[in-house]
Parts: structure tokens; sequence; C-alpha cells
């Protein structure tokens, strides 16, 4: 700025509430006391004397009429008197003409955020270019890659040979060029994603894919699956573990997971969706589809505790066990029963983990019985609600279905933490799906792995028993792993009695140890832990008795094919979908999707009450005025003597 004069107006008085400081550039100069006093008398020459006398007790304080050789100069001034009076203040908007500085406004803290600046659309709008079209290019394929803005920026630093922080560009501008390409590619997202699985389609006739679309032509639900994980599940579709909690992308939309597990022991993906929301009929329409789609439902699913996803498994999946993932259960008993139980919440939890390893059903109600009682907990509200749930989440009901061994929905985690290296809250759908393509890629480069090692490298016989070496030419490593622990504890049960095709086996040490009642025709084999029937692999107590009764051979029936190395592939033709959820259906005028509303509370705050909502009026800790605190308060210098007149006292008086 040039030496020109800056008047300020003050519109306001320095102690209002709000006040905004403008000033502008004028032709004239103001270095005069305040207008208005004439000093043509003897009272005029007192009240200018009174006048005087006030300016000299205020001499740092801004009046009206006060003129300043540059901005900076004006900012520091009020910035002082701010200081003093005990608040603060900021520059606001600037309005410049031909490149010089016509006003500045300074407002105080109560004027609030920042108004947002007005943009003219129909005017070409200024862009600072910082980042180069090869630095463009390199920072699109870090974030396809899935690095972080700060991880970009090291990478093109050691690329470029530049000190650290030396690039023509920053962090802001990063995240900026980020943000304007998602908005770039919002308007047509729908319709990119809805594209992109119609070329999958015609690529390869079992991607699979349906969606539905609201009132306003507006993207709803999709359902989609890899022609990988379509053959996947034809192979391993036996068990399905379904989640929901991963909602990562800009639109808000629940992404649900359909996992599995393959005969190596891996987490594999089958099917994916994106809902507008987490309702029963959003998930009742989404189970429908993957059995359109995927031709058959699986023989048992894992979920998360949720009434929407249990009435919908219900309606859909008649023929299906549904179970309850334990870990969420257990989680919320520190919340339930701390303080109920309070020195006797860890006793419980011990007693409640035994409880829940129980075998049969009979055992598992006496012995509920009896830890209700022993602490007390008839009325207990969660107690209630556990035992009215009993079947979902109870093993001892759960045993005579296959559920690969699992108990929980942690193989869903594996999925979600592969995708969210990839994408952020702000994702299109678009690149959304290419990186849940990407994760199903993976997946399968680490099957064909696990393949490529059976071949090359065989697993160790712990023994040379004719059960083990027919399981190891038949099994995976990962399963033939889990026979062999079987197999070695086999040895350490004794036979204590035996009725016709009835085996009774117990561990040969300890004398209270369960015992367990095995039934062996020579064809057919069963047990009272129901080990196979959960996991798929015999247990020790069946082949404890395949080696007290000299049995040399395993019948196929219990070396499954879900386990063995060579799965079948499944040939059968993909079935097609109604006509309202048709692929086909046109994709020109799709829309893309309102933001989702999630469950539970809203995000907003809540209301006060009581106490709460009485405004409470705080003063200043040193001077117990109103307005300003004690690091704001003008008569601060005098709080260091005070202090260090007190510390004195204190060791003085020591």
């Amino acid at each position: 700025m040039d030496d020109s004069v800056i008047d300020f107006d003050l519109n306001e008085p320095p102690n209002d509430e709000v006040g905004v400081i403008s000033f502008e550039r004028n032709t004239f100069e103001l270095n005069e006391y305040p207008k208005g006093i004439d000093c043509s008398s003897e009272d005029d020459l007192a009240a200018q004397k009174k006048s005087e006398d006030d300016l000299v007790q205020n001499v740092f304080d801004p009046f009206l009429g006060q003129c300043f050789l540059s901005e900076e100069e004006a900012y520091v001034c009020f910035q002082n008197y701010a200081r003093r009076s005990g608040f603060s203040i900021w520059k606001d908007r600037t309005n410049k003409k031909n490149g010089e500085v016509r006003r500045q406004d300074f407002v105080c803290q109560c004027e609030g955020k920042p108004r947002l600046k007005l943009v003219d659309s129909s005017k070409e709008q200024r862009h600072k270019k910082s980042i180069s079209d090869a630095d463009e290019k390199r920072i699109l394929l870090f974030k396809e890659a899935g690095l972080s803005v700060k991880e970009m920026m090291r990478v093109m630093e050691l690329e470029k040979k530049v000190k650290h922080g030396y690039l023509p560009f920053l962090e802001k501008d990063v995240r900026n060029l980020l943000t304007k390409i998602e908005k770039k590619h919002e308007v047509n997202d729908a319709m990119d994603l809805l594209y992109h699985c119609k070329v999958a389609k015609e690529e390869n006739s079992k991607f699979q894919y349906a969606f539905t679309v609201d009132e306003e032509r507006k993207l709803e639900h999709i359902f989609w699956s890899h022609t990988l994980s379509f053959d996947w599940y034809q192979k391993f579709g036996d068990v399905v573990v379904f989640d929901t909690t991963y909602k990562v992308n800009a639109y808000q939309m629940p992404f649900g997971i359909f996992v599995g597990i393959n005969n190596h022991g891996k987490t594999i993906l089958f099917g994916c969706a994106l809902l507008q929301n987490e309702t029963t009929s959003a998930f009742q329409w989404l189970f429908k589809t993957f059995t359109a789609l995927m031709k058959k439902q699986p023989k048992t699913i894992l979920t998360d505790q949720d009434p929407w996803i249990t009435q919908a498994i219900a309606k859909e999946f008649p023929t299906t066990k549904h179970s309850f993932c334990i870990w969420h259960i257990t989680s919320k008993f520190s919340g339930w029963f701390t303080a109920v139980l309070q020195s006797q919440y860890q006793d419980w939890c011990a007693n409640f983990y035994k409880l829940y390893h129980l075998d049969s059903p009979e055992e598992f109600e006496h012995q509920w019985s009896h830890l209700v009682a022993k602490y007390n907990m008839h009325t207990n509200k969660h107690v209630i609600g556990l035992n009215g749930i009993k079947h979902f989440w109870v093993p001892a009901y759960l045993r005579d279905h296959f559920f690969g061994g699992m108990t929980t929905t942690r193989r869903s985690e594996s999925i979600n933490v592969f995708i969210k290296r990839f994408i952020g809250p702000h994702s299109n759908l678009s690149q959304f799906v290419k990186q849940v393509d990407l994760a199903i890629e993976d997946v399968q480069q680490r099957e064909l792995h696990d393949t490529m090692l059976e071949k090359y490298k065989d697993s160790c016989l712990r023994t040379m028993s004719p059960l083990v070496e027919q399981a190891h030419g038949v099994l995976t490593p990962f399963c033939f792993k889990k026979f062999q622990e079987e197999f070695g504890r086999a040895t350490l049960y004794s036979l204590l009695g035996e009725n016709g095709h009835e085996f009774i086996v117990k561990y040969h040490k300890e004398t209270t140890t369960k015992k367990r009642i095995v039934f062996w025709d020579g064809e057919t084999a069963t047990c009272s832990c129901k080990h196979f029937k959960f996991w798929g692999i015999l247990c020790r107590h069946i082949l404890s008795v395949f080696l007290h009764k000299d049995c040399y051979a395993i019948p196929f029936t219990y070396l499954p094919i879900r386990w063995s190395r060579e799965v079948p592939q499944s040939e059968e033709a993909p079935e097609v979908l109604e006509e309202e959820t048709l692929s086909d259906t046109p994709i020109d005028d799709i829309h893309c999707p309102p933001i989702s509303k999630t469950k539970g509370r809203p995000k907003t705050k809540r209301l006060k009450g009581g106490k709460e909502a009485r405004k409470v009026t705080r003063s200043c800790g040193f001077c117990k005025k109103v307005g300003h605190n004690i690091t704001t308060c003008p008569e601060k210098e005098n709080i260091g003597f005070v202090n260090g007149s007190q510390k004195k006292n204190k060791k003085t008086s020591k």
C-alpha cells in the first residue's frame, strides 16, 4: 500500500457485543481531535480541557476519525485495544479494486465464523495453478494405490530430490485437487457404477448384479457379485457371514458383505451390497436378490444381533440356520453387569464361558438356571433377553449345523480393512466398486499361492498311522493340521465301556473329566460333542474309538469335499431375476443416491434441562469482573507480582 491515509469508521462503540471495524481509502487527512468542540468561550475551553484529559487518559484507545498510515498499523492498534479490553479480533473480508485494498473489515470474536465467499457462477473463476499436469497424474496414481496425502508428498519429495516441505504445492493443494476431482464425478456417479457392472456382465455372464431406484430415479439399493465370487459361493457357500458395519462412501450408504471360508481356511468374498438404509424391507430385498442371483440359500448364516436382519432372514432364508456373533454379545457384558455384580463380575464371566462350551441343550438349561440363581439375576432384563435368544448364540443349539468352526463375524473385518486402505469417507461409488474388485483379486492371488504351496511344500506327518496318511492325501494343509491335532489327542482317551455300537470314552488322567458317547457301526460315526457337525473335522473321541476297534480306513463321508485339495467346479448356468430387478434396466437417467440416514440416535446436540439450561456468566479469576478471563485481564501485569509475593511468603513461612 502507498502512503495515502486510511480512514476508520467506527459505527458502534468499542464495548458493544458485536462490532465490525472498517477502513476506506480517502483523499483527505484527519489528524485532529474529534469534531464538535468550539473553543470560542471559557465554557468551551473547559470542555476542550476535559476532552483533552479524557484523550490523554485513553491515549491508546482508538477514537472516531483516527487515521493510520498502513493496514498493519491499524490492525496492531485494534489488536492491542482488544487484548486490553478482554476480547479478540480477526480480519474479515477484503475488497480490492485494481489490485489495491479499498476496504478491510476487522471483527471481534462475537461475529462468529467468517462469512462464505459469494461466487458468481456466470463469471470465470480464478484458480491458482501450483500443481502441474504431470504431478496431478502422479497424485491420482498414488491415490488409487491407497497412499495418504502425507505419503504422497513424501514420495514426490524423494522423487524430485527436494528437501521436506520444498515442493511447489502444499498438502492443502493436494486435498483441494482430490476434492475437485471427486466433485467433478459426482454428477454421473451412479451411472458410472451401473455402467461398470453392465460391462462386467457383458464380459462374463457369471458376474451378477441387481439394483433398485426410488420414485425420483435415484439409486436406492444395489447388489453385485464378482465372477470369482460367484464361483466361490457355488463351492463354499454352505456357511456365510453377513456384516454391515462398514460405511465409508460419499453417500454414507451401509455396505453389506457376504463372506465365507474356503478349503484353505482363508476368507473369501461372495457378494457386496450398498443399501439406502438398514430396514427390514431393505434386507429382505437384499436376501431375496442374493438367493435369485446366487442360485441357492446358505445352509447357515452368521450375523450381528440386529432385529431387522433377523426378521429379513426368517422371511427370505427360511431353511437357513441363523446364528448371532458371540463377540458382539459378550462385548456388552461390562456395561450390563459391572454395576450390578460389582466384585462378582469376574466370577460371573468365568462361569458364563464354562456354560457356553457345554454340548447338549439339556446341560445348558440346567446350568443356566443354576447360574442365574447363584447371582440372583432372575429379574435382570439383560439375562432375560439372553435367555430369550439362546437358540441364536448358545453352541449347544447350533452344533447340529455346519459353521466351519466360526462363532464370530470377524472374518469380514479383513475384507473391510483391505478396502479401507484405498478409499475414504468421500469416495464415489465407482471408486468403491473398483476397490472391492481389487480386494477380490487379492483373495484370488492368495488362493493360488496356497494351492502352489500344496504341491511344493507338503505337510509333515507326525505319525505313520494309516488314518493320518489317508487324511493327508485328501485334506488341504489347513484342514489336515486340525485333523492331526485331534488325532494326536485321540491317543490320550481310554475306552470305559461298550454297549453294542455305543462306546464311552474319557480322558485318561482326570477323574472329573466329562465322558463322551460315541456311536460307530463300521460305517456311521457320531459323537456327543458334535465336533464333526460343527467343524466338518473328526473329533478326538471318534478317532479314539477307531484306534481301539482297529479301524484303518476313514469313510469318505468324514473327509468332506469342501475341505479337500480338489473341490469340483459347478458348471450350472446362473438364473435370471424377475423383471423389476433385471440388470438390463436403462441406466442413462439414474441419479446419485441421497445421503443415507444411519440407525440409532441422530447426531444432534441433546436438549439441556434443569441446571444445565441456565446460562452461567463467568468472571475473571483475578479482578472478578465479567467479560474476560485471567489470561486477557487488563490488570494482568499485577498477576506476576502477586504470584511472586505469594510464593515468597510461602517460602518464608517454611
